[in-house]
């Protein structure tokens, strides 16, 4: 980090490598810090999300009344009597917020754990056992969940970066390289999950909101909230004293917006936290993916063509694209350059950002095919990456701010030893 005086002379700040005590180290050691769905309030009520159980369709009824009539029952919420809700507006990064915090706005269900209801009542256990009395009648829809790599509906999706990129033609290049490898690569669903699950209790006091809340951006929040419930940013505060872990899923969520309309209609705090099974449905995943990977090389294995294309999923109510192929436009160059990044729509819950998005599957695909191509080209798979390092962006062609990926590979083959090693696949079991 560095910083600036007031008389402009740029100091390196002692940051880096300086021991650094933890402020909230003894809190979090001795067992005192208070999480969002621990932190005392006067008054509170608790409200628990009733989900669908059909994978698509539209609710038909809601059979209330004997839940009302359950002990400490205060309220039933749904889309008949909620409060109405802003989504257009323009969010993190400028994306639009992701219809599924929005909830109880229709009787339309796109997905398995789509939620259609909130139970409030006096104590968690009250709440949960009248939410999970809750019969909800459907009208059942057909369904497709189905993902794979020939589905013809699939298409190129701007996310964080273009959608498509493409330098050179890849197939004439194929054509004339010494060694060719095309090949497919899949990765699985993943789920963020951290160690505190999703919790908020929310107040409202004179048109003011405050939320207690485990996120990942107290700003960010805030403004959505302000967004959905139509007030002055200005108006909303969102305290989180501690986060149990995120990894990209802890942003605006279903149980945000169910606390903060509660606690406009009971006029009183409400807290909602999710189950661990909820968090499948609600809290956002990685995308699986089914990614295509074609490079081929001349006769001294450098690079005449690199093809990364990437599928993954998204819901039927938002778009959002796992950026898979975005890696390759910044790793190795070629002659020819092309990468993809492609959706399919599929009646499943909204895939979100979740740690290294893109990063983390796109770059098992295309190490891999590297690791692969090195056997075919008969070289060592640290000296393929070496003489094929960029020396400028491959796709953009601007230079590096600072690029010591080839130090790196060969200070890390250094260490451990990979020169000793028997250079045969699948030999070595140890280390």
């Amino acid at each position: 980090m560095t910083t600036v005086t007031a008389t402009g002379t740029a100091t390196r700040a002692p940051s880096v490598g300086t021991a650094r005590t933890r402020v909230e180290g003894v809190e979090k050691v001795t067992g005192t810090a208070r999480y969002a769905g621990e932190i005392p309030f006067a008054g509170l009520a608790h409200g628990w999300l009733a989900l669908s159980t059909v994978a698509r369709g539209r609710i038909s009824a809601l059979d209330t009344d004997a839940v009302l009539a359950m002990p400490g029952v205060l309220a039933v919420l749904d889309h008949r009597n909620a409060p109405r809700l802003n989504i257009d507006f323009a969010g993190l990064l400028g994306m639009r917020p992701d219809p599924t915090c929005a909830v109880f706005q229709h009787d339309q269900v796109p997905h398995l754990g789509w939620p259609v209801a909130l139970v409030v009542a006096e104590t968690s256990e009250q709440a949960r056992e009248a939410a999970e009395s809750l019969v909800v009648h459907y009208e059942p829809e057909p369904h497709t969940t189905d993902f794979t790599a020939d589905t013809p509906d699939a298409y190129p999706l701007d996310g964080v970066m273009p959608a498509l990129t493409e330098k050179g033609d890849i197939e004439t290049e194929l054509a004339a390289c010494a060694v060719v490898l095309d090949a497919e690569y899949t990765t699985p669903e993943e789920h963020h999950n951290p160690m505190e699950p999703h919790a908020a209790t929310a107040l409202w006091d004179e048109g003011r909101l405050e939320v207690v809340d485990s996120n990942q951006g107290a700003t960010w929040v805030g403004g959505d909230l302000a967004n959905l419930f139509s007030i002055d940013p200005a108006a909303v505060r969102v305290r989180s004293e501690h986060v149990g872990g995120g990894f990209g899923s802890k942003g605006v969520r279903a149980h945000q917006v169910a606390a903060a309309m509660a606690a406009s209609v009971l006029k009183r705090p409400v807290r909602v936290v999710m189950t661990r099974r909820q968090m499948f449905t609600l809290a956002g995943h990685r995308s699986p993916t089914v990614q295509r990977v074609r490079l081929g090389t001349d006769a001294e294995g450098r690079l005449r063509a690199l093809e990364h294309r990437s599928l993954s999923h998204t819901s039927t109510v938002y778009e959002f694209v796992e950026p898979s192929a975005g890696v390759a436009r910044v790793m190795y160059d070629a002659d020819a350059h092309r990468t993809e990044n492609r959706v399919v729509r599929r009646d499943v819950p909204s895939p979100t950002f979740m740690r290294a998005p893109g990063e983390a599957p796109g770059s098992f695909a295309l190490e891999s095919a590297l690791d692969e191509l090195a056997v075919a080209c008969g070289l060592d798979p640290i000296e393929l990456r070496l003489r094929n390092d960029a020396e400028r962006g491959p796709v953009s062609g601007l230079p590096f701010a600072g690029r010591r990926l080839a130090d790196c590979f060969e200070e890390g083959a250094r260490r451990f030893g990979w020169a000793g090693r028997d250079p045969r696949p699948g030999i070595r079991r140890d280390g």
